[in-house]
Order: structure tokens, then C-alpha cells, then sequence
């Protein structure tokens, strides 16, 4: 096996890439889809390359690569690689999950022996599970693979909705909070975006929402910057006609209840963004409204999943029926100062643990 390196401006990418993917296609976020819509929005002093995994002539694995060089605690100076996203921290509020090679896999002891040059850290975000065969911790030549944090995706099996029906597969305490919110919403609508038109409407409605609940609990909210908004409008005017964008909004007599972003890829809907209203009624539950109907709605079509992308919170354990996880990892060199930064860093978490403990004794609770 060897590896190239592209522009991801070249011609030739779209073709390498898309072969690749439609040959063992894995999610919406590695599909083309989603990256040439990255590529496009992407400025170009951050444009990543294209590289190929070549066995013999033939193309079998690509991924996109950034390469710069960071300084972390003011003297830590990395020559760092990021996979499939730019380092940059406000473009990477993208949020790409389920992460991995489009293609063929190949380990990570494979990959490192490929790639090329003097490099000291490789950063693999938001990985599938079994991305690269599984990533684990361990050391191959001169390199050490870790495995930062590990988060788990809930997502609802929806060939267990269409037999049993969706609240039966709940606990009994989110069925009778999914039953009551339902009755105190009263007659509620649910519009399904049907066109590009009402997609934009709904999309615009979902960030209001969003951004007002956010910016009530003094936050900035995920569509501050213009970029990542417009970043969005632009996927769902390139890919709403190809059934791959799914706008829902839910609506009473009162006005707006909830609204959500999902995207729909081989039978996967991926619930990637929600606006939802405030309510003095406590058992108005809006978020637990929308996904109800959202999850309906994909079971009525046929989908396979419901996926509630990362993040261990209540509602999202709460909703789901099953469960995988998502590896945040990377490959750094064998060096001292890599080490120095690791024993610092335990030095500032027990040092915060310590003052933890002391305020909570303090408090006497």
C-alpha cells in the first residue's frame, strides 16, 4: 500500500471520493454529500488535502487531512494532523460524527506506517466504533495511539417501533411524560418540509427557537456565527431534492413548539440540530413532542434508525431503545514535552478536584 496527496480543489476528488463511498458507503458525515459542502464553505487558508490509499494502482481508502502547527499551554509545540476536519476550532463546530475512512478500513498501525514526513500528533475525532478495525490504546513504532474520551449515541431501533409501536418501547416514566405533554399541547400540527421553500422556513424558525433558548441561559447558541448558518442554508438548498435534508416543525394554536434539523442517509435519520419554545408549563415538554413525532414519522418511512448523534444526556437515553459509541482519539510521537504536558495535565484536574471537594465540604452538603 502507498499513499498521495491532492489538493482537495483537484478535479479528480469528487470521483475518487464518491467511488469510494457509493463501494462501502457508511454515513452522511463521510459522505460526498456533506464534504463537498465542507469544501465549498471551508476558507482556503484552511483547506485540508485529499489522501489516497493506494493498493497497487487502485484507489481504496481516502480521508481529508489538515496539517499545522499548534502551541498548547504556551510551550507545547505539536506538528498536527487532523482527520477530516481543519483544527480550527470555530469550523470544526460542525460537529462531524461517526468519523472514519471512506472505503476500505485499515488499522491505525497501517495508517501511521503511511503517512509521510515529520509529524507529531494525528487528531481522529467523533469515530465510529469500529473505525480503523477499533481504536485502542497502544504503542507502534515510535508512537502512541490514545484514546481521549469515548461518548455514547443513543439511537432508536425503528424496526421495534413499526412491531410495538414507540411509546410502548419507553419506561414507564417517559411514556407518561410523553403522553402528558401531548395532551397539554392540545391539537398540535406537524409540517414536514416538502420543498425547499418550506425547508428554508422551517430551518429559519429552528434557529430562532434554538438561539433564543440558548441566549436565555446565557449562551451564544450553535448559530452565532454566520458562518456555520450559512454553512447550513447552503447543504439544504444543494441537498434538500435529494432526500437527504428533513426539516419537521410542530405547531399549536399558541404558535411554535418545537422544530427539528435531521439528516436521512441509507435509512439512518440523523437528528442533528432543534429550536425548541419555552414554556411556563412545565408538562409541555417540546423536545420530547418533536422527537416523538420525528421518530414516528422515520418509522413510517421505512428508515432503519433514529439517531440522536453524541451526547450522554437524560433525554437522549430517555428516547432511545439502543446505544453505540463515539471514540475521540490520536496518535502523538514519543516525545518528553508530550509527557511534561499529560503530568501537567493531571496536576490541573487534581488541583481542581481538591478545590471541588474543599467547596462542597465548605457548604456542608
Amino acid at each position: 500500500m502507498r499513499i498521495e496527496f491532492l489538493s482537495s480543489r483537484a478535479p479528480e476528488v469528487e470521483k475518487i471520493w464518491r467511488d469510494l463511498d457509493e463501494a462501502n458507503p457508511r454515513t452522511f458525515f463521510t459522505s460526498w454529500a456533506w464534504m463537498e459542502n465542507w469544501l465549498a464553505c471551508v476558507p482556503r487558508d484552511q483547506d485540508p488535502e485529499l489522501a489516497v490509499i493506494y493498493d497497487d494502482t487502485k484507489p481504496v481508502s481516502a480521508f481529508f487531512l489538515r496539517r499545522t502547527s499548534t502551541v498548547r499551554l504556551r510551550m507545547i509545540r505539536s506538528r498536527a494532523m487532523y482527520f477530516n476536519v481543519t483544527g480550527n476550532q470555530r469550523l470544526d463546530e460542525l460537529l462531524l460524527e461517526h468519523n472514519g475512512l471512506v472505503g476500505r478500513e485499515v488499522s491505525i498501525g497501517k495508517l501511521v506506517d503511511l503517512l509521510p514526513g515529520e509529524w507529531d500528533e494525528l487528531f481522529l475525532p467523533a469515530l465510529r466504533a469500529d473505525a480503523f478495525g477499533g481504536l485502542g490504546e497502544l504503542v507502534i513504532r515510535g508512537f502512541k495511539v490514545k484514546v481521549e474520551r469515548a461518548v455514547p449515541v443513543h439511537f432508536v431501533e425503528l424496526a421495534r417501533v413499526r412491531e410495538q409501536g414507540y411509546l410502548k418501547l419507553l419506561g414507564g416514566q417517559t411514556r407518561s411524560q410523553v403522553k402528558r405533554a401531548q395532551r397539554e399541547a392540545g391539537d398540535f400540527k406537524v409540517e414536514i418540509a416538502s420543498d425547499e421553500e418550506s425547508a428554508l422556513a422551517i430551518y429559519t424558525e429552528m434557529v430562532r427557537l434554538h438561539q433564543a433558548s440558548w441566549i436565555a441561559r446565557g449562551q451564544p447558541g450553535a448559530f452565532a456565527d454566520p458562518w456555520f448558518d450559512r454553512f447550513h442554508r447552503r447543504l439544504i438548498k444543494q441537498r434538500f431534492k435529494h432526500g437527504e435534508i428533513q426539516l419537521i416543525a410542530l405547531r399549536n394554536s399558541n404558535g411554535p413548539i418545537g422544530a427539528l434539523y435531521n439528516f436521512v442517509h441509507r435509512g439512518r435519520v440523523l437528528q442533528y440540530q432543534s429550536g425548541l419554545a419555552s414554556f411556563e408549563n412545565k408538562h409541555l415538554k417540546p423536545g420530547f413532542l418533536a422527537h416523538t413525532a420525528a421518530i414516528e414519522h422515520a418509522a413510517a418511512a421505512g428508515h432503519a434508525v433514529y439517531d440522536f448523534l453524541a451526547g450522554d444526556v437524560r433525554y437522549k437515553k430517555s428516547l432511545a431503545t439502543a446505544a453505540t459509541m463515539l471514540i475521540w482519539g490520536k496518535v502523538q510521537r514519543l516525545r518528553l514535552r508530550f509527557l511534561v504536558e499529560d503530568r501537567l495535565r493531571e496536576i490541573v484536574r487534581a488541583r481542581r478536584a481538591a478545590r471541588e471537594i474543599a467547596r462542597t465540604e465548605d457548604s456542608g452538603t
